[in-house]
């Protein structure tokens, strides 16, 4: 029998869940997700909101959708040249428009029940604007490439929803939560910090702010930086969906959850 968690307090009081701007590193974010699936699946199937930015904002809708989201994309990029994303031969966005289209299923817009809520920052205004409202799949697949567009990474004429230009929404939030209830939202993101769920480093004497987010200011955490924007290997992102599995775990166990075979 797999290994499952015989109790949680997650199942009496669920609690939203957010998944940070992450690059090429939401792996870490999927290994977390896959986690709670085999050992306290209530966690994702009974948060009110799952929120997502940047490639966060994919790993929500795969959780929110129960559609599969693993490492084709990445795996297809970071092998076709040490450029990686920036291969000229490599269309990043048209790869991430194509994956989402596949995957995605044709009522994705009924299945999400108010549940989804991706950010994203409005070109005229620099705003950060969380949309929770979708009325088809298309609506669904613009808001995810508004979430994970970056300038110039991803081309250089920003995607629309619902007629209005938007840009990653990690720019002006990297761990989005919801206003009502910012306190009762469980984050997920794969820079140490103060996250709920994050890599554990040993402690260091500076702390980064970044767009609203405290960040470890070490070593390691600039080789994750490197690693979610110009993955040299595969082996690296597979690694940190292996560490967001067992940083999931452990974040269980700290919860008093109980592992058993």
């Amino acid at each position: 029998m797999a290994p499952g968690v015989s109790s949680c307090h997650y199942q009496e009081n669920p609690r939203s869940i957010s998944f940070s701007g992450s690059g090429f590193l939401a792996t870490y974010q999927l290994g977390v997700a896959q986690c709670f699936l085999n050992h306290a699946p209530w966690i994702l199937h009974n948060a009110p909101s799952v929120l997502g930015a940047s490639a966060g904002s994919l790993v929500a809708a795969a959780v929110v959708l129960s559609f599969v989201l693993n490492l084709p994309l990445w795996d297809k990029i970071v092998k076709a040249s040490t450029l990686g994303p920036l291969n000229p031969s490599v269309n990043l966005f048209h790869c991430l428009e194509c994956i989402v289209n596949k995957y995605l299923p044709h009522d994705a817009h009924q299945l999400t029940g108010g549940r989804l809520a991706i950010a994203m920052t409005r070109l005229t205004d620099g705003k950060h604007v969380v949309m929770t409202e979708f009325h088809s799949k298309e609506d669904i697949v613009q808001a995810l490439l508004c979430s994970c567009y970056v300038p110039g990474y991803c081309g250089f004429l920003p995607p629309s929803f619902k007629g209005v230009r938007y840009l990653d929404g990690a720019f002006t939030g990297m761990q989005p939560v919801l206003t009502v209830s910012p306190c009762n939202t469980l984050t997920v993101c794969p820079f140490s910090g103060e996250t709920d769920i994050c890599p554990t480093d040993t402690p260091c004497m500076w702390d980064v702010v970044t767009s609203g987010s405290v960040l470890k200011g070490n070593m390691a955490n600039s080789l994750r930086v490197i690693n979610a924007l110009f993955p040299v290997t595969v082996e690296a992102l597979e690694q940190a969906f292996h560490g967001g599995y067992k940083d999931g775990v452990n974040f269980l166990l700290s919860s008093g959850g109980k592992l058993h075979s």
